[in-house]
């Protein structure tokens, strides 16, 4: 028996089908990390293939390409009409392959690179259904070249409310000095000045965060290189919680035990480099421990949203140790999804977010809204805080009615009645004149 689909779920399908009606030829559609992306591109897949419609899919890791054939051979999808594989994989071999009614993209913003590109021209016939939960690059380039629409599905906040998704705790214990972290022309900050700025990481303090924050739970830790991973790895090792660390250049079969040891709950703690960030599906992870700084916002969140796989009573933690937060505010946060270009690089106030603003409780670490005069986790008191910020604030606007009287006090004088440099230059400022005339004129009355 197929699984059954969520409402949602559901209604995506119906969605896609009136866009593909209504002459789009290539639909993207955005759903959040952990919102089943899985099962609803099976239901396709199913539908399509019941109908002796050949469906190509394709992934970007060897990692998925199991867990994709296990969930659609759970759906029913018929495999006589059905390929799934690397595109790596696949663009070796398009003319051996049938060609496809279909092409059902697995994280889809990765659609624009050259390997993805040569497939769908060489089946431009074929219909493109690319899934995704971050419709955006680094480069700020959009999508419009590939795809004609965008379906947008449920909110994280929405998900989390309706038990679709784990609620979470965010905390940030910033490790690293991240003045230090340097852009690279792709966007995101260069391994030498992750590396640089990684020196200043004490891996005893990580463990210490894991412990009171998230003590005994599974958790996934992201680091910036093999080398950081395995530092963290022997670090959980030696304070006596079993860690593995996993990376690119891990054998395959390695790599496979480590993940299926971390399901069965032989080691606790989960240390890679670069390679669990996407569509890996570990339901009862609990944390996820962040020590890889990123420009890009689909990192951070296909990274952050890895322990928010629901379960009941499950209550997610991420630990975030290099202030990713400062740039990209919480996961939860709306986005303003879009297929067109974006500003390069953008910044946090951009447009990218809703604008909530967030801060750090000085006592638990937690990261909470701005406007908490308390804190909802240990009762921290931000009265003083804002007070001060209050006064701040105060100060900044009376000092700017102060500077905007004394403006409108000196466009009523005449030079000859101005007694210092800076009232000349004020002057001069507010009719337009020269630099060098108030420095002439301060000579002539003997200011200078």
């Amino acid at each position: 028996m197929p699984i059954k689909l969520r409402q949602y779920q559901i209604d995506l399908i119906k969605k896609l089908k009136t866009s593909l009606k209504e002459g789009n030829h290539n639909v993207m559609v955005q759903s959040p990390a952990g919102s089943g992306k899985s099962i609803t591109m099976a239901e396709i897949a199913r539908s399509a293939t019941q109908k002796k419609n050949y469906v190509l899919f394709i992934v970007h890791r060897r990692e998925l390409v199991n867990q994709i054939i296990n969930t659609f051979k759970l759906q029913g999808v018929d495999f006589d009409y059905c390929y799934v594989g690397m595109v790596q994989t696949v663009t070796r071999h398009l003319k051996r392959m049938h060609y496809p009614k279909l092409i059902l993209v697995d994280e889809a913003h990765h659609s624009l690179a050259k390997s993805y590109t040569r497939i769908f021209k060489y089946f431009n016939k074929a219909n493109v259904i690319g899934f995704t939960a971050t419709p955006i690059r680094l480069s700020g380039k959009g999508f419009t070249d590939i795809y004609n629409d965008l379906i947008l599905g449920p909110s994280i906040k929405w998900l989390i409310k309706k038990h679709y998704l784990a609620p979470f705790t965010y905390y940030s214990v910033k490790l690293i000095d991240t003045s230090l972290l340097k852009k690279s022309s792709t966007g995101d900050y260069t391994h030498k000045s992750m590396e640089t700025a990684g020196k200043s990481i004490i891996y005893g303090d990580m463990v210490k965060s894991y412990k009171k924050f998230a003590n005994n739970t599974k958790a996934i830790v992201y680091t910036y290189n093999v080398a950081s991973a395995k530092r963290a790895a022997n670090e959980f090792n030696n304070s006596g919680i079993k860690a593995k660390e996993v990376d690119g250049k891990t054998n395959k079969e390695i790599r496979k035990k480590a993940m299926n040891d971390f399901r069965n709950g032989k080691i606790q703690i989960l240390v890679n480099a670069e390679l669990y960030g996407e569509g890996v599906d570990v339901p009862d992870c609990e944390t996820v421990i962040m020590l890889r700084p990123t420009q890009s916002l689909s990192v951070f969140i296909q990274q952050s949203m890895r322990c928010m796989r629901y379960q009941k009573d499950k209550h997610a933690v991420i630990i975030d140790q290099v202030a990713n937060y400062l740039k990209f505010g919480l996961p939860d946060q709306d986005r303003n999804w879009t297929l067109e270009d974006r500003e390069k690089h953008p910044r946090k106030d951009s447009g990218s977010t809703d604008g909530l603003q967030i801060k750090t409780c000085p006592e638990c670490f937690a990261v909470i809204k701005a406007n908490c005069v308390t804190c909802p986790l240990c009762g921290h008191d931000f009265s003083a805080e804002i007070r001060k910020i209050k006064q701040k604030k105060d100060q900044k606007l009376q000092a700017i009615k102060t500077q905007q009287i004394h403006i409108n006090y000196i466009s009523t004088k005449k030079p000859e009645e101005l007694t210092s440099f800076r009232d000349l230059a004020l002057y001069g400022k507010l009719h337009g004149f020269k630099p060098g005339w108030a420095w002439y004129k301060a000579k002539q009355k003997g200011f200078i």
